[in-house]
C-alpha cells in the first residue's frame, strides 16, 4: 500500500506484504513477509509503526495464516524498533546476499 502524508497527500513510502522467495530456508520462505520503506523526511514520526499495524490488522482479518515474517538490517534500529513495537520478534541472524540480517517473526493476533 502507498503511504501518503494525511495533510499534503504527498506520498511518503510503502508497505505491504509479499512472497519474495528469497530462499532463506524453511521458517522464513513460504510466510507472508512484510516489508516497509519510507521517505527519509518521514522517518522517525511514527508513520511506519501506523502503516504496518495497519497492514498487520488487515493480514490477521483475511490471511489464513498464523504467522508474518520479515527481514531487517540489524544496524537499522529504526525498522527493528517498528518490528518490536508491532509484535515481531527475532528468531534467527544469517546473511542475505553478503549482507547480515536479523530474522523477525509475528504470531497472528488472537492465536496464543
Amino acid at each position: 500500500m502507498g503511504i501518503e502524508d494525511r495533510a499534503s497527500g504527498g506520498f511518503l513510502g510503502e508497505a505491504g506484504l509479499a512472497d519474495f522467495k528469497r530462499g532463506i530456508g524453511p521458517g522464513f520462505d513460504g510466510a507472508p513477509e512484510i516489508g516497509w520503506v519510507l521517505a527519509p523526511a518521514a522517518q522517525g514520526a511514527g508513520v511506519a509503526t501506523e502503516a504496518v499495524r495497519a497492514v498487520l490488522g488487515w493480514a490477521d482479518r483475511h490471511l489464513n495464516r498464523i504467522r508474518t515474517v520479515c527481514l531487517i538490517d540489524p544496524e537499522n534500529r529504526g525498522s527493528v524498533r517498528v518490528a518490536e513495537k508491532c509484535g515481531y520478534r527475532e528468531f534467527h541472524r544469517t546473511t542475505y546476499k553478503d549482507h547480515p540480517v536479523v530474522l523477525f517473526e509475528r504470531e497472528k493476533q488472537g492465536t496464543k
